[in-house]
């Protein structure tokens, strides 16, 4: 082995554990946004909580769907009591066989993102369908290769229904590579959106 290939080698390692040492930071980039006085994590189960179908944003429908998947599976673990969390695959189901349902989704969908607050009315009135207090909302920010990276950012946010107003606002991003050396591989959508959807959950519950 020539000092040249020593030398570069000696680099890629140093690189690598720099970028391990501080995975969390680089790969997991969540937040929580906003959380109301006296809002807790805890409220959702007693309320009953209702995960809306992630909307694609900037993504695509199949990646929103996946997010769905994911949010569905790390939720579920923080609702230990049964009928307290209505998951995302059975909302979408509910509004595909509910033509009311259906009509307020409409309404609703246009306005999740971080910028509306829009379609208030028909919030309350869908969550009421579903008997539940909290909606959980979610909106693809996201999902592209930006500097050899897989990235995506998750937004969310939870509307209470009693006091008519959004009680918690946060965001869950991922990135990730396959392969750190040059040419860099971007990680798969799935992969990075799990770390995401972790990040943002774990923003939740204060982990």
């Amino acid at each position: 082995m020539t000092l040249k290939s020593r030398t570069r080698n000696l680099v890629v390692s140093i690189l690598f554990l720099l970028l391990s040492s501080c995975a969390d930071s680089i790969n997991n980039l969540s937040k929580e946004i906003y959380s109301a006085e006296g809002f807790s994590p805890v409220l959702l189960a007693k309320g009953k909580t209702a995960l809306t179908p992630t909307i694609p944003g900037s993504g695509t429908t199949q990646e929103a769907e996946t997010i769905g998947t994911l949010l569905d599976r790390a939720m579920k673990k923080h609702f230990t009591q049964p009928g307290a969390l209505m998951e995302e695959s059975s909302v979408s189901d509910q509004i595909r066989h509910d033509s009311a349902l259906a009509s307020l989704w409409t309404q609703m969908a246009p306005h999740i993102s971080a910028h509306s607050i829009r379609g208030m009315t028909a919030t309350r009135i869908f969550a009421q369908r579903l008997g539940v207090r909290y909606l959980f909302e979610t909106q693809i920010q996201m999902a592209e290769i930006a500097g050899g990276a897989e990235q995506v950012r998750v937004y969310a946010r939870i509307y209470d229904t009693k006091q008519e107003r959004i009680v918690w606002e946060g965001v869950g991003e991922g990135r990730g590579y396959e392969k750190l050396v040059f040419p860099s591989t971007p990680a798969t959508f799935r992969i990075v959106a799990d770390t995401a959807v972790k990040g943002l959950v774990d923003k939740l519950y204060g982990r």
